[in-house]
């Protein structure tokens, strides 16, 4: 998909999320979470090298987020929210850990009730591609929103926020 289109798409699924002008990386789970109807926790772990940086586990009616714990605030947002953006995307977790894990550290993550697995390991495929161009959104959106203000204001600190702007 070329990259104006994938942009597009994007911004269209990040419209379907009922976020506030300015929101946390709470704001985002949650509405992630509301819009996929599961729950989704976010877990720190050390990853060891075994992965670039996260892991999403997919179960019936909850995914579960893990992160290197010694990522940096900023990194950790942008996996946790390129994860979430597998969600938004409805990827549905296809690869082979055995391929990238010993059989010690893989009993550690898998259990018989997960029903797909991502981790990022290249940015070469449609998948990946689509999840860290929404994550790179995401946090623009995040950011952006804590110095500039409300493009629609409607709160009475948002309005201003735009007056003074």
């Amino acid at each position: 998909m070329p990259a104006g289109s994938l942009r597009n798409a994007c911004e269209d699924r990040l419209g379907r999320l009922d976020l506030p002008h300015r929101f946390s990386e709470n704001d985002l789970i949650d509405a992630v979470a509301s819009l996929a109807g599961r729950t989704i926790d976010c877990e720190p772990v050390d990853m060891r090298g075994a992965f670039s940086c996260g892991l999403r586990k997919r179960y019936a009616n909850r995914e579960v987020i893990y992160y290197e714990k010694n990522a940096s605030a900023l990194h950790r947002r942008q996996i946790i929210a390129h994860e979430l953006s597998h969600i938004l995307w409805e990827h549905k977790g296809e690869i082979d850990l055995a391929d990238l894990m010993s059989d010690e550290e893989l009993a550690g993550l898998m259990d018989w009730s997960v029903l797909g697995v991502s981790a990022r390991t290249s940015y070469e495929t449609d998948a990946e591609i689509e999840a860290e161009m929404m994550a790179t959104l995401i946090l623009q959106r995040m950011y952006r929103g804590t110095v500039m203000p409300a493009p629609r204001p409607s709160a009475a600190d948002e309005r201003w926020d735009a007056i003074f702007a």
